[in-house]
């Protein structure tokens, strides 16, 4: 059963809301319920669940700290010359403790732990998302392109069948059979190929989120642009990167546990009470006794390692906040430039078309020959090929433009 909290993610991932936020969800996709159910059902999803469970228990560890209490007992039987032997014995407890600070700074890390792994299972369900996203389109990219190299060989097949009669029939030359032929030949070949590929993206996309893909892939629509402007979402996809938090909450960890190590230079005491028994009960007695252990190199050294992974953990979070920049705004350039490219694509789809209508007119009345024919139909169905990697680029670029700004399946949990 999901947890409560994802109900939040199914509202929020409704087309309406989705609409409000600047995106109007293509409707080719499945349900919204039905995908949260396979992303949080998804093994790299379960790996992040099962580290924020252990961050957590790290941060219970800290907040205890290294410190137990010890026990010590001690049964001895003395024997002394000329005298008589005696049972004694000796119990002591001891226990160190954490200087003032000390335990602050360790709840602080165990916390800055925890806020790094919940936010790495938003991030989990963010790249699973975009896996999924890259191999639903793609598998209904492959479909359809099947169906376009279906449709070019039955149109081959249909002028090969019609030669073969007015061959016959001696009403065409036997050149013209023979070109048909060469091009039907060449349209199973590609039919082949797009088949093998269609098969192989929806046994990938099986693999990945069962239970996901519908028995027919979905033809994609036109993609419609995001109603906010393109400009803006760099700067939301910055502002929302879990990315980024998760950079800064494990620099802030390493920052505090380097702290924590350079007041470990000076070593915790331990304290404890002692009571024994001597001669067989004729002495006995209760001490207190406080122990304190030299520091030495091995304590200066551990802090200075510290300090390097606190300014390592710095630069890693300067080297993500960059890294984070130039995927929104190369999320922006990408999805105005499949919009350009889809658009141009379509008109030369529809000159192509018009090419290849008035083409086949022509060779009908005796205008053209066979090869104009050919040719026209040819990149007519390229043509067609060029808007379907068109479109579906599209829908990938504004799909991930939306992923990357947490606009989709992606609210956070809390």
């Amino acid at each position: 059963m999901r947890p409560a909290p994802l109900l939040a993610l199914v509202l929020l991932a409704t087309p309406a809301a989705a609409a409000e936020a600047g995106l109007v969800r293509p409707a080719f996709l499945p349900p919204d319920e039905k995908i949260l159910d396979v992303l949080e059902a998804s093994p790299p999803l379960l790996e992040a669940r099962a580290q924020l469970g252990g961050a957590r228990a790290e941060s219970r560890a800290l907040a205890a700290g290294d410190h137990e209490t010890t026990l010590t007992a001690a049964f001895d039987d003395r024997r002394i010359r000329s005298d008589r032997s005696y049972s004694e014995w000796s119990v002591q407890a001891s226990r160190g403790l954490r200087l003032p600070g000390k335990a602050m700074l360790d709840r602080a890390a165990g916390q800055a732990g925890v806020e790094a792994a919940h936010n790495a299972v938003d991030d989990a369900r963010h790249q699973a998302s975009l896996v999924l996203v890259e191999q639903f389109v793609g598998w209904a990219e492959a479909s359809e392109a099947r169906a376009v190299d279906a449709e070019e060989l039955a149109t081959y097949a249909r002028e090969a069948a019609a030669l073969q009669r007015r061959v016959e029939l001696k009403d065409a030359a036997l050149l013209d059979l023979e070109q048909a032929r060469g091009a039907e030949a060449r349209a199973r070949a590609a039919l082949a190929r797009s088949r093998g590929r269609e098969r192989a993206a929806k046994a990938q996309l099986d693999a990945q989120f069962p239970a996901l893909a519908p028995d027919v892939a979905p033809v994609l629509p036109d993609p419609t642009a995001p109603s906010r402007p393109l400009p803006s979402w760099s700067e939301l996809i910055v502002q929302r990167s879990h990315e980024i938090v998760i950079a800064r909450a494990l620099a802030d960890r390493e920052h505090l546990l380097a702290r924590r190590a350079s007041q470990d230079r000076l070593p915790d005491p331990t304290i404890g009470v002692r009571t024994f028994s001597e001669r067989g009960g004729d002495e006995t007695g209760v001490g207190v006794f406080v122990s304190v252990p030299f520091s030495g190199p091995r304590r200066s050294a551990a802090a200075d390692r510290q300090a390097a992974q606190a300014a390592a953990a710095e630069a890693h979070l300067t080297m993500t906040t960059r890294d984070v920049h130039a995927t929104s705004q190369g999320d922006v350039i990408a999805t105005t430039t499949a919009l350009e490219a889809w658009r141009d694509a379509k008109a030369a789809l529809d000159a192509a078309d018009q090419a290849a209508r008035r083409t086949a007119r022509a060779y009908e009345l005796g205008e053209r020959d066979l090869a104009d024919r050919l040719m026209a139909d040819r990149q007519a169905f390229e043509a067609r090929r060029m808007e379907l990697s068109s479109r579906a680029e599209a829908h990938r670029a504004i799909l991930k433009l939306a992923l990357d700004a947490h606009e989709l399946w992606l609210a956070d949990e809390d």
